[in-house]
């Protein structure tokens, strides 16, 4: 619980300014129980009079320019051609637990990572996955190609036409499709739970979590048939010992790169619109 230091505090309440459930008052040294400990207020306080166990005290800005970070995102690029280098479970660890900072949609911290390593556990994992989309695709045919035009329109059908022989192609000629051979796999998962975001949580964690590893020289690929095939199959939750309970929501190949991207290549600028008045 965050506790407010008398002898420190000076009043200038900019910890309540910043408080998103408007729960801090100054004046009575309260805190109210709606905390949902994002420690904005310790963050701010310029004399380190509000804060718990959590509070690390003052850090300096580390001056990142935004053309550092858009060189970063421009050299990040999906692996799927892995080097045998095995990453050690400390390094797998620390980069979890250095992740702890990522933005979140709601906070509620409900967020649980399960590190795959096992050889044996991941070629499960690849091949239930590959079993599980095949199927799933295999019903779309004949019989229920003109509902699914009638319910969601000629246009979707044809790309998921196009999903099912791109991903049944890859399937007969590569049997690691899904896993790549991959040293690791952290897998993304929470507790069902009637508020909070986190899917959302999720995948602002996936996206942070691909440009720390360019950092640490590690390659990475998010894999959303693992999570597809979860929902459609049990059998992969068990096989990760996850809980039944929880939502499986964003997977991550985490391994050292085989290959080296050495070229910048561009994207369309984004469509853009401004509502000004």
């Amino acid at each position: 619980m965050l506790v407010i230091s008398e002898d420190n505090c000076i009043k200038c309440k900019k910890c309540e300014s910043v408080c998103p459930v408007e729960g801090i008052d100054i004046d009575n040294k309260s805190v109210a129980k709606d905390c949902i400990k994002c420690y904005h207020c310790s963050a701010i306080c310029p004399r380190k009079a509000i804060g718990d166990r959590h509070t690390t005290g003052h850090t300096s800005q580390n001056n990142i320019q935004p053309y550092d970070f858009e060189l970063l995102m421009q050299q990040r690029r999906s692996h799927r051609i892995f080097s045998t280098q095995e990453v050690a479970p400390a390094i797998l660890k620390e980069f979890v637990e250095h992740m702890r900072f990522s933005p979140t949609a709601s906070n509620l911290q409900s967020l649980r990572f399960t590190v795959i390593t096992n050889k044996n556990k991941l070629k499960e994992v690849n091949d239930l996955t590959i079993q599980t989309i095949s199927k799933a695709y295999r019903s779309i045919n004949w019989v229920t190609k003109p509902l699914i035009a009638l319910l969601k329109g000629k246009a979707a059908l044809k790309k998921m036409e196009q999903s099912k022989r791109k991903f049944m192609r890859k399937a007969e000629s590569r049997n690691d499709m899904i896993c790549y051979n991959a040293p690791a796999l952290i897998v993304i998962h929470s507790e069902n739970i009637p508020v909070g975001m986190p899917c959302h949580d999720a995948g602002i964690w996936t996206g942070m979590a691909t440009l720390y590893a360019e950092l640490l020289n590690l390659s990475s690929c998010i894999n959303g048939y693992i999570v597809n095939a979860a929902q459609r199959n049990s059998k992969i939750k068990e096989v990760l010992h996850i809980p039944g309970n929880n939502e499986i929501y964003s997977t991550i190949l985490i391994g050292y790169p085989k290959l080296k991207y050495e070229n910048r290549v561009d994207r369309p600028i984004p469509k853009l619109r401004f509502i000004a008045e």
